[in-house]
């Protein structure tokens, strides 16, 4: 625009409800302007290079010296800024293409290329050794024999052409292409910018006005400020494509799309006092002398109110790019200087709440924020995906509000690729920030810098400038709520997740985990400041609230969907607080503090969940190999509850530590959940989905134990008696008081005068069956083994504690019609931790589980009734499951029936049924169990962590007593108070088919499992361990190129459903462009493309299977091996006299009645006989 033109302007602002425009001015009265109120500079490209160990900051503080000087010189003084001062002139800025770009080292580029080169070579010397191997055997079929000195001199010949070849392309390296010399890459497209002056900004009183409404928590000294630097402008920012890259990574660090951004902008430097002053020497020729010019030590500050529309907005980090922002900040030191003050530098976020305040509101249509899940810096395939879909995002003073459409999601180059890991739609994440600091976190006024010659003389030894401003700590408290959207109730909060995902995280949590390696630090590189501290060290707490107004989970164990399970709750609310502490290390090292993560409480709410056990449907019952997209999936029903709850640690903050210690010392559990009105089925198919899924779980553990670098790790243990003193202290104590001996059945029974009997008999017990048919007594309850087993004198911990109300479960067996019900008014179940035993030269975890069931009740059908489908099952009615003391007889049919006797019939009713159909959608039920007391002992013995126990225990002597070892079988003992039972014959054979087929039903391949491992044992007890140790490192090695052949079959059939996704074939420019012949090719070429996906299918099939059967071999191998490495060690400490005492492996079953009473009737009419 002309000077001339606009001489008379007349602005006007913009309507609420419009779009900011750049000629448009906010909060501005109609007024006209001058003719030099617009400045315009335009550029086609715009480009600021930082060359590679140029001190580009201290030439610019040169500069401002310079500049200083010249004021000082020609006495210029600045002017008081008030209303009555020249109105600035407005600002615009335009440049197609505006970069910005940083240096890299040459050393370590020629360095990296040099390496790439490396790998390169030696993948063509392989080649070439292939070749030459060839030619060489062709020569022998030719010419028959050829002499070793021949061959020699080839080979060589080779190693030496090799060489040649590659000091060659070392030299012409960059003959053809220029070296890459980019670290930091900041590049804009299409910007432009925008700075407006007006009345209302102008004069230091306007310009604090709006500076103190933009950052009204910070508070504002009574006496006011004084500023070197005052200003306040209205700015709009529109860049077409913002994209910041590291090196020639093809990953962008920030690509932005289309942003807009308008609002106020307020810049001030705050007049620093004496102390805040620095002198400088500027040096001028002679005749001259040199000045001292002075210059402000505080930093300029901004205060903005901004908006902003985003149409793409994406950022990437990882942990394999931090060697590379390391390399950044080392290089960004030369552009930016520190500040000279002598206090330890403030970390990122102290300076951010220094220098940056206000608001700023983005609205994105996309954001995305990508982690790396690899050490490749050159990654583009295995990222953590965070969407967010039309996000608004509002950041205040130490909070984050964000709204919109959630997604994580999982890129990897396999079938698993862009699995949706959680959705959460119409979600409100809200993130506040409580900074702890010894002052005021606000309170940034306050805060004044020190020139190092004019440090106090208290606090020489220990000066900080900020210390009451820096942070010591930080404490977040997130807040994650969904509300349902009217327009689409369907869409509700889902998570859907495979083996392969868990696998995926584990990888993210390696990376997380992993200390990046300093770079160009030290003496030599002159680099001796301290390391940065890292955010995630600096937490005090993270409390996180959860209200999900509905959730979905499902689970499958791999892509092929055979085996799943799927939750769907009405309402999820969780409460969490998380505190981090830092631990010193003494060990006479120097370390670090080690972080500590513990929990201070965490409650769980979970309203109206339902529970399916889900496999995929065959044709056949031999066809393994399925495909989620080709055959629907059933749905069978496992659980429903109307409510559970999950407590750990107290919610209620209490000043006594009673709890505390109760807590700590085992007395109190550390998980307790209640469960009320659950609803179960058991039946063969969620019997065979639940035991698919624990034994692919247990396939994987497997895997990741074998494949580990501790499989053949030596077992070192303690001779002395007290080798588990520290983590079991109080186990001991209890152990050897009076109490401990009387609750002992061991111990009791050794002070008896049948003692020689009572062992002999228990010895027996091994090999013999036993049923009692005496009366009861606590003889025989220090008999059963579950019992114990399940003794507290070892506990180390209690760890769960589950309390079920009103609870009922519907039994239905494989073979005959009918199903039984069992319900319980209440039920509790106590999970605890022992410590580890020895069985069969191998250390096992002991992990107990007791339960007490009161008021439990049996059901069965007298006939099998309608048919009931998995989601409208028949249920008994809540009078039939509670506890009542005494028979209600107030209605007539409690009158004529037999009232909750045993024997008695009842109704179970389907859900919303009518009162209509009530009768004709109803099953009749006969009571056969009636209010007993059931108790439930289970003792398993798992793999023992070796790593996770901080002293191994000793392994017991042959010669010691052999009934005071722990036998370390899997048993389960069920114990019934007063059973009376009443059946008829076909309910009898129901209950046989269930127990038979459900309960005591043993899977073949166990049984050959164990047939194997003995075998193993059989074979490798003459060989010493070091033989042993060969053939269980070639195996693991066999084991992962098998794993490396999945990958890399998961990749290729990735690579194939990709192309078939994104492909568009092009016409070949000899063919025509007939549309039925671009069909034609186009339907050929997915056609081969199928084929070769389902053909690598049926490869990645079998080499699943190829590594299960690997990895069941090397467990029996690594097994037989640490036995013998136990026996070694036996032999060492002189404990091994005489034979080996070998064990069968089993599982004992224990039932128990204390007095019982079974009535079964002939006649199918459910009455007394």
């Amino acid at each position: 625009m002309e000077p001339e033109a606009q001489e008379d302007v007349t602005i006007y602002p913009p309507s609420l409800g419009g779009t900011v425009c750049p000629s448009q001015l906010f909060w501005l009265h109609k007024q006209t302007l001058s003719h030099d109120w617009h400045r315009n500079f335009s550029f086609d490209s715009f480009m600021i290079v930082f060359p590679y160990g140029y001190d580009f900051a201290l030439c610019f503080e040169e500069f401002v010296n310079l500049f200083k000087w010249w004021k000082l010189v020609h006495n210029y003084k600045s002017k008081p800024f008030t209303l009555e001062s020249k109105l600035p002139p407005d600002l615009q800025i335009k440049a197609k293409v505006f970069m910005v770009q940083l240096g890299d080292d040459p050393f370590e580029i020629k360095l990296g290329d040099n390496y790439e080169l490396l790998k390169d070579e030696c993948q063509e010397n392989i080649i070439r050794k292939n070749v030459m191997d060839q030619k060489i055997n062709t020569l022998r079929k030719q010419h028959g024999y050829i002499p070793s000195d021949t061959i020699e001199e080839l080979y060589a010949s080779l190693t030496k052409k090799s060489s040649d070849i590659y000091v060659k392309r070392s030299r012409l390296l960059y003959a053809n292409t220029p070296m890459r010399t980019k670290l930091f890459t900041w590049t804009m497209k299409d910007l432009e910018i925008i700075a407006m002056a007006d009345l209302s900004f102008h004069g230091k009183e306007n310009a604090v006005k709006h500076m103190r409404e933009i950052d009204s928590d910070s508070p504002y000294p009574e006496e006011g400020l004084e500023f070197l630097t005052l200003w306040c402008r209205y700015v709009t920012v529109n860049i077409n494509h913002w994209t910041v890259m590291l090196r020639d990574y093809p990953q962008p660090m920030f690509d932005v799309k289309n942003l807009y951004l308008w609002g106020r902008l307020v810049g001030a430097e705050q007049d620093g006092t004496k102390r805040a002053k620095r002198s400088c020497t500027v040096e001028v020729a002679s005749p001259w002398t040199n000045m001292e010019v002075e210059r402000n030590l505080p930093a300029l500050k901004f205060y903005h109110d901004f908006s902003c529309d985003v149409v793409s907005w994406t950022q990437a980090y990882g942990a394999n790019w931090e060697p590379c922002v390391a390399q950044y900040n080392v290089c960004f030191d030369n552009v930016n200087k520190p500040s000279i003050d002598p206090s330890v530098p403030m970390p990122i976020w102290d300076k951010i709440r220094l220098l940056l305040h206000g608001r700023l509101t983005i609205s994105i249509q996309e954001m995305t924020w990508l982690y790396h899940a690899s050490f490749d810096p050159y990654n583009t395939t295995e990222f953590m995906d965070w969407t967010w879909t039309n996000l608004l995002m509002e950041w205040t003073n130490a909070n984050f509000l964000l709204k919109g459409d959630f997604d994580i999601s999982v890129n990897t180059a396999s079938k698993y690729d862009d699995c949706k890991l959680l959705h959460l739609p119409n979600l409100r994440l809200n993130i506040h920030l409580d900074w702890i600091s010894r002052g005021d976190p606000n309170d940034h006024h306050a805060v004044m810098p020190c020139a190092p010659d004019k440090v106090p003389e208290y606090s020489l030894e220990d000066h900080d400038s900020f210390r009451a401003f820096r942070s010591q700590n930080l404490s977040v408290t997130m807040s994650l709520d969904t509300k349902p959207k009217h327009d689409n109730t369907l869409n509700v909060p889902k998570c859907i997740f495979y083996a392969s995902t868990l696998r995926f995280l584990d990888k993210i949590k390696l990376c997380l985990a992993g200390v990046t390696r300093p770079t160009r630090r030290g003496a030599l590189f002159s680099n001796t400041k301290s390391r940065k501290p890292q955010l995630t060290r600096h937490y005090k707490s993270i409390k996180m609230a959860v209200n999900l107004h509905r959730f979905n989970i499902c689970y499958w164990m791999s892509f092929s969907k055979q085996h799943g399970s799927e939750l769907l709750a009405e309402s999820f609310v969780l409460n969490v607080c998380n505190d981090l502490s830092l631990v010193p290390i003494e060990d006479g090292l120097f370390h670090r503090p080690a972080a500590n993560w513990s929990v201070r409480y965490l409650s769980c709410e979970l309203l109206g969940a339902k529970t399916w056990l889900c496999s995929a449907h065959k044709e056949s019952e031999d066809e393994q190999l399925n495909h989620s997209l080709r055959f629907p999936v059933d749905k069978s029903f496992f659980i429903s509850v109307s409510r559970v709850t999950y407590l750990r640690g107290e919610v209620v903050e209490s000043d006594s530590s009673d709890e505390e210690e109760d807590v700590k010392n085992g007395a109190k559990p550390t998980h307790c959940v209640h469960v009320y009105d659950m609803k179960g089925a058991w039946n063969k198919s969620n019997n065979i989905v639940l035991i698919g899924l624990y034994d692919s779980y247990q396939k994987a553990q497997s895997l990741r134990r074998n494949l580990s670098s501790d499989a053949l790790k030596v077992v070192k243990v303690d001779e002395g008696r007290n080798a588990y003193k520290n983590r079991t202290s109080s186990f001991q104590d209890r152990a050897s008081s009076p109490t401990a001996e009387k609750s002992d059945p061991f111990a009791k029974s050794q002070r008896g005068k049948a003692y020689s009997m009572l062992m002999k008999l228990v010895a027996e017990s091994d090999s013999k069956s036993i049923v009692f048919t005496e009366e009861p007594s606590s003889v025989n309850m220090d008999q059963l083994q579950g019992v114990a087993a399940c003794q507290t004198d070892d506990v180390t911990q209690k760890n769960w504690l589950i309390e079920l109300h009103n609870s009922q479960v519907i039994v239905k067996g494989c073979e005959t019609p009918g199903h039984v019900i069992i319900s319980a008014a209440h039920a509790q179940v106590l999970s605890c931790n022992h410590v580890p035993v020895w069985k069969d030269n191998q250390l096992r975890s002991k992990t107990t589980w007791v339960c007490s069931v009161e008021c439990m009740q049996y059901y069965a059908t007298v006939d099998s009734g309608p048919e009931s489908d998995d989601d409208k099952m028949a249920w008994l009615s809540p009078e039939n499951v509670e506890d009542r003391s005494e028979p209600d007889l107030s209605g007539l049919t409690e009158m004529v029936s037999s009232g909750h006797s045993v024997g008695g019939v009842v109704y179970s009713y389907f859900p919303h049924s009518n009162k209509k159909s009530k009768m004709k959608d109803c099953i009749q039920l006969q009571r056969i169990i009636s209010r007993c007391k059931c108790q439930i002992f289970y003792a398993s013995y798992g793999e023992c962590d070796l790593s996770l126990l901080p002293e191994v225990p000793p392994p017991p002597s042959d010669d010691s007593d052999m009934m005071s070892r722990e036998q370390g079988a899997d048993s389960f003992t069920l114990l019934h108070h007063d059973l009376n039972i009443c059946t008829n014959s076909s309910q009898y054979l129901m209950i046989l088919d269930i127990v038979n087929n459900l309960l005591l039903h043993t899977e073949q391949s166990k049984k050959e499992t164990t047939e194997k491992l003995q075998s193993m044992r059989f074979q490798l007890q003459l060989s010493p361990i070091e033989d042993q140790k060969t053939p269980i490192q070639l195996l693991q090695e066999r084991v992962r190129e098998e794993v490396q052949k999945q990958r890399r079959l998961e990749k290729d059939i990735y690579l194939i459903h990709k192309i078939l996704n994104d492909e568009d074939i092009e016409p070949d420019p000899d063919e025509s462009h007939d549309p039925t012949v671009l069909l034609r090719v186009r339907t050929t070429r997915e056609e081969s493309l199928t084929n070769n996906a389902d053909h690598l299918e049926k490869l990645l099939y079998e080499c699943k299977e190829q590594i299960n059967t690997l990895n069941e071999e090397l467990s029996i191998r690594i097994s037989c091996f640490q036995e013998s490495q136990l026996i070694k060690i036996k032999a060492q400490m002189k404990t091994a006299k005489g034979k080996i005492l070998k064990r069968i492996d089993r599982s004992n079953t224990w039932i128990m009645n204390s007095g019982s009473h079974w009535g079964l009737s002939v006649t199918p009419d459910c009455q007394f006989l």
